[in-house]
């Protein structure tokens, strides 16, 4: 009998036990919001939550949320969840046996549209995942965030966070704080007022497509890309933004507003490409471009960045330079490595927890940015601000001979990246440039057969491919070859001899892979690094000794300068007016001839007094303290380059200084030239 009290007794409390244990866990659950839940972070339990709010969503807080039969995992069935995104997946969060399942892409025998029905999966890709937006925050091993993380094995992430706010260093601002829109409602009002219509995608993004993208790639994923675009019109056409007071749980959360900026964006890159004329095609493109960076606001770009942010503020950037505003896509670009930097995209390590798929995107991401940064650079001669040092090179390029335009087109920018920071001077400089020179060539040996002949072309692609790359290929080499233009060096040395030879080459070709390149398509035209090149290449033509007096080249330096003219409305040079007049207008046009008359005009004069080798009477003025021709040549080739792309130099004093003064400024002798002052009567000696 006391044996039988003792066992009921014992059950007794092993019910007891159950029983606690069960309400403690229902407590636990009930205690925490499921959108907390699902990222195990902490919750208030508050309606919203804190958490909730901080993050951009408060619409989706709720405690008591039914399970979808649509959204369970039935592994007989071959379904699986939508693997994580950069965007939406941070480092930071927990990994679970679930979540690794869910990142194994479909087996061999089972594609993704078998996997998951046509019409899921159109809406998933966009909205796979309505869980957490990107917070992870990069922080080097020796910062204290970093040695919190690791010593406390936080896999949540959710301690470093906490430790991050308290020691300052992470953003606490849940939407953008300098714009009017405040409230979800406000910024749901701002985002249906900005989107873009119907009949605008359909129109622009094609031209996006065919040819912005595939010169200047910086979508890192164009399929994914076009089907969340075939999402959003879906959306569009169902009314889903057909309400301004209707807030969409889909379309009101930071991931989505960023898609919608990344959409606006290729919009107004397409849009400058695109067939309206001059005018109208620049008012469109400017109208996308400022609504793609209100819709980056409303995202809250600045204090929560995704992939699709990065992509967006390189497109906006690019479609600046390509309207003449490279210093501003300059000033922009730096901002955009920043928050790369701060998703962690510029290390391997910082990603190495990421599913491979997405280390991948990550890597191109980061080299598409490098891609940007290392032509400004190589452009403007300034110091880079990215580097390549975090991610492991491939090198595999070198055993390859299939190489695309794309890969060899980041190869060069690993290039210019070491030209932009090297300090290599005199011989060694020399050395340094031919061996450069050397393992581009190698590279570029082991192209796709189209881009090493142009008879191997068998598309209009092709063809459009290799003189693209032939262009970005002639500026590398010239660059590297610039010591070859310094007069100081001695003549008859072999590797002088050499890179003076390839210096020729590379403008010879620029100039002539420009006029091949604007007879088949309207890109080389509207493309600021095309425009940059073959004018680089013109002026330095014209003034360098081994080709001023050249024939060919001549010729080449009066197609470039006719094929400008007709681009525009150009009065006297030429008034045959076309869509293509991005670039050069009137007054720019005038400088650049008047700048190649003059120079050449000047250096003919010194030629004929028996000077040949010395700077003529124009160069020393126009460039005072016997300042020698190659810095002559780079100091015109700034004023030029930076005058089409419409920087307007202050007016100097009258009387300030003239070309027979050896302390004339040459901005105020450009700027009197693109004003329309008359020159040729006043220095009748200098001119035609």
């Amino acid at each position: 009998m006391a044996a039988n009290n003792n066992n009921n007794h014992h059950l007794n409390r092993q019910e007891i036990d159950r029983v606690l244990g069960l309400k403690r866990k229902q407590q636990r659950e009930q205690k925490a919001c499921y959108p907390c839940r699902q990222r195990k972070v902490k919750c208030d339990s508050t309606q919203p939550c804190k958490t909730c709010r901080r993050r951009g969503h408060p619409e989706i807080c709720a405690y008591d949320v039914e399970e979808s039969n649509a959204q369970t995992n039935h592994p007989a069935e071959g379904r699986f969840n939508s693997p994580p995104d950069l965007n939406t997946w941070a480092p930071g969060d927990a990994v679970t046996p679930q979540s690794i399942m869910a990142s194994r892409p479909p087996t061999p025998r089972q594609s993704s549209s078998q996997v998951r029905p046509p019409d899921q999966a159109a809406s998933a890709s966009l909205q796979s995942s309505d869980g957490p937006e990107n917070e992870y925050i990069y922080s080097g091993d020796n910062s204290v965030v970093s040695i919190v993380r690791n010593r406390t094995h936080d896999a949540s992430g959710s301690i470093a966070h906490e430790v991050g706010s308290v020691l300052g260093l992470q953003n606490t601002y849940g939407s953008y704080p300098f714009m009017e829109p405040k409230t979800p409602e406000e910024r749901w009002q701002e985002l249906v007022r900005i989107i873009p219509q119907r009949t605008e995608v359909l129109k622009f993004f094609h031209f996006y497509r065919l040819s912005a993208y595939p010169f200047n790639p910086i979508l890192v994923d164009i399929e994914r890309f076009e089907v969340d675009l075939c999402t959003y019109l879906n959306a569009y056409a169902s009314g889903e933004f057909g309400d301004s007071s209707q807030i969409s749980d889909k379309w009101a959360t930071d991931r989505s507003i960023g898609h919608i900026s990344l959409l606006l964006a290729t919009l107004a890159a397409g849009a400058h490409y695109s067939d309206l004329e001059h005018p109208q095609r620049t008012e469109v493109c400017h109208d996308f471009a400022r609504r793609s960076f209100q819709a980056l606001r409303l995202a809250n770009f600045l204090f929560r960045p995704s992939m699709d942010i990065i992509q967006t503020m390189l497109i906006v950037g690019n479609t600046l330079q390509n309207n003449g505003q490279s210093e501003a896509a300059w000033a922009l670009l730096g901002t955009t490595v920043r928050l790369a930097q701060t998703l962690g995209l510029h290390t391997e390590r910082s990603t190495a927890r990421l599913p491979g798929y997405i280390q991948l995107k990550a890597r191109k991401l980061w080299f598409t940015t490098v891609w940007q940064d290392s032509l400004l650079c190589l452009c403007y001669d300034r110091p880079p601000v990215v580097s390549i040092a975090g991610w492991t090179p491939d090198n595999s390029i070198f055993n390859r001979m299939d190489l695309s335009f794309t890969e060899i087109m980041h190869y060069m920018c690993r290039i210019a990246l070491q030209i932009t920071t090297s300090e290599a001077r005199d011989a060694q400089e020399v050395t340094h440039a031919l061996e450069m020179l050397n393992s581009l060539d190698g590279v570029f040996q082991r192209a796709q057969p189209h881009l090493r002949n142009r008879g191997d072309c068998r598309t209009l692609h092709h063809n459009l491919e290799h003189l693209a790359l032939k262009m970005h290929l002639s500026l590398a080499s010239s660059v590297l070859s610039r010591p070859a233009l310094k007069s100081s060096q001695i003549r008859g040395e072999p590797s002088y001899d050499i890179l003076r030879a390839r210096a020729k080459t590379s403008l010879i070709d620029a100039s002539k892979a420009f006029l091949e390149f604007q007879a088949l398509s309207i890109v080389p035209l509207r493309s600021w690094s095309m425009v940059h090149t073959v004018l680089s290449s013109t002026l330095l033509l014209c003034i360098w000794e081994e080709t001023r007096n050249d024939a060919e080249c001549r010729d080449l330096q009066q197609q470039v300068i006719e094929v400008f003219s007709a681009a525009g409305s150009v009065g006297s040079v030429g008034n045959a007016a076309s869509q293509n007049g991005q670039w050069l207008s009137e007054r720019h046009i005038r400088a650049l001839i008047t700048l190649r008359n003059a120079v050449g005009n000047a250096l003919d004069q010194s030629k004929e007094q028996g000077h040949p080798g010395e700077n003529p009477p124009y160069l020393e003025a126009l460039f005072p303290e016997n300042q020698s021709v190659s810095t002559a040549v780079w100091v015109v080739l700034l004023l030029t380059s930076l005058a089409h792309y419409h920087r307007f130099y202050p007016v100097f004093p009258e009387g300030y200084g003239t070309l027979d003064q050896t302390g004339v400024s040459p901005i105020s002798y450009l700027d009197s030239i693109m004003n329309g002052k008359d020159q040729i009567s006043k220095y009748p000696k200098y001119f035609h």
